[in-house]
């Protein structure tokens, strides 16, 4: 009875309206990068269009990874009467939400064949939307919660960013096998709505006295005009106050690389499975409803080894799994093209995705300073993303060079770098790093 109570008790925060709130925040999150870096590659390599060109599409993510530079815009612009309305998070998520809805709408009547140039252009706009609702949504869910319940806010969030995965994945592929791709992607639109009512239920988080405090007496010291202050508090000040930090360096190259063999057996998913002629259906199923059970299942994991073994066991355990997992890929390559086969490598991949997601999003959360989480999120989570761009890009051209069998062996090497940073950080017992005052 006593374990009953427990649990019981470990499940409690799951009933904050914060917490809830987080999940569909997480959903509104988590679809736009399931059209860009996975429905995007089924529905150009259903439509006659080559591995080498769907791998560039790669590109597009680099606004993913790059976002920490127009962060100080949206963490500190105003909008004029929207954010006078309705607060500076809750005005521009409206905006964002607003312009990709219309995006979506217009790239679904293009045909990739023909229109590839165009497409190209307006997945990257998308893109782009995507990673600056990523900033608005990061701030959002950290500054309304303590640091004590960042896990529990992490794992809420991932939950709800891969139940949209799951959503938009298989009901993409299933309407588009039925009706075609222009009314599958007329449909995406739909998944802002958990967000946008999540903000709305929940509110505007406020900036606590002491916050403006410091604020206050950096603009006082500085002895800067309001505008200058202003530019300072937004671009400067993040930056500065991160790179005081003891071992920061070490701590950004782990980030870096921590997900980057993950990132490129992401990236050529899709172009093995259509290159050994799965149908959509098997995909449909297979791919997204086999993979979202078992993301689901390491998602919630996460947040109990992040909690219960200690940040570097967790992050070490999570590694290695990502990292053996993506010899996966390569079995499946060199065996039949069946259904249960994919749904082997799928389950175990995303199971050890969603153990290492949970796992990584609380650790960067925690090194956040409260008065720049937008900013210093945003950088952290543009390097965590930097391996999809960088890698990811001429991935498809290392495909056709290698081969798909001796391709994921290279991308089950690459997560190797990013252990041994790991173990450095380890060895050096860099626990959490301490916020430093600013001057």
């Amino acid at each position: 009875m006593s374990k009953l109570n427990e649990a019981l008790v470990g499940l409690k925060p799951y009933g904050d309206k914060r917490i809830v709130g987080t999940f569909g925040l997480g959903m509104a999150s988590g679809f736009p990068l399931t059209f860009v870096i996975s429905l995007m590659g089924f529905w150009l390599s259903y439509n006659g269009v080559s591995k080498s060109d769907v791998g560039l599409f790669a590109l597009i993510t680099t606004f993913y990874t790059w976002k920490f530079l127009w962060s100080p815009a949206i963490d500190r612009l105003p909008l004029g009467p929207i954010t006078r309305v309705f607060g500076q998070r809750r005005g521009w998520l409206l905006l964002i939400q607003g312009l990709m809805a219309a995006l979506l709408l217009v790239i679904a009547q293009l045909e990739p064949a023909t229109q590839l140039y165009e497409v190209a252009v307006f997945a990257a706009a998308i893109a782009f939307l995507s990673a600056s609702q990523d900033i608005v949504i990061d701030a959002y869910r950290i500054e309304i919660l303590e640091n004590a319940d960042q896990g529990h806010s992490a794992a809420s969030y991932v939950y709800g960013y891969r139940t949209a995965n799951y959503i938009a994945g298989f009901a993409v592929l299933m309407i588009a096998d039925s009706y075609g791709w222009t009314i599958a992607i007329s449909l995406l639109p739909i998944m802002l709505l958990p967000g946008l009512l999540a903000v709305f239920w929940i509110g505007e988080p406020s900036r606590g006295d002491e916050d403006d405090a410091f604020l206050q007496e950096e603009a006082e010291r500085a002895h800067l005009s309001p505008v200058v202050n202003r530019l300072r508090e937004a671009v400067y000040l993040p930056f500065k106050e991160f790179s005081r930090r003891d071992n920061w360096l070490l701590v950004l190259l782990f980030i870096l690389l921590f997900k980057a063999g993950d990132a490129v057996a992401a990236i050529m998913t899709a172009p093995l499975i259509r290159e050994m002629n799965f149908d959509l259906e098997v995909v449909a199923w297979a791919n997204k409803t086999v993979g979202f059970v078992t993301l689901m299942v390491g998602v919630g994991l996460g947040a109990v080894l992040y909690k219960q073994i200690g940040m570097y066991k967790a992050l070490l355990l999570t590694g290695l799994l990502m990292m053996l997992t993506n010899l996966g890929f390569a079995w499946l390559w060199i065996g039949e093209a069946e259904g249960w086969r994919l749904a082997v490598t799928i389950g175990l991949e995303n199971f050890a995705t969603g153990l290492g997601t949970t796992v990584i999003i609380a650790y960067m959360a925690g090194l956040c300073n409260a008065n720049f989480t937008a900013t210093q999120f945003a950088l952290l989570s543009s390097l965590a993303n930097q391996g999809r761009t960088l890698l990811g890009a001429p991935s498809g051209y290392v495909a056709e060079y290698l081969g798909w069998f001796e391709f994921f062996i290279g991308a089950t090497l690459l997560a190797l770098p990013g252990l041994f940073v790991l173990w450095l950080l380890w060895r050096k017992d860099v626990a959490k790093l301490n916020e430093q005052p600013v001057e």
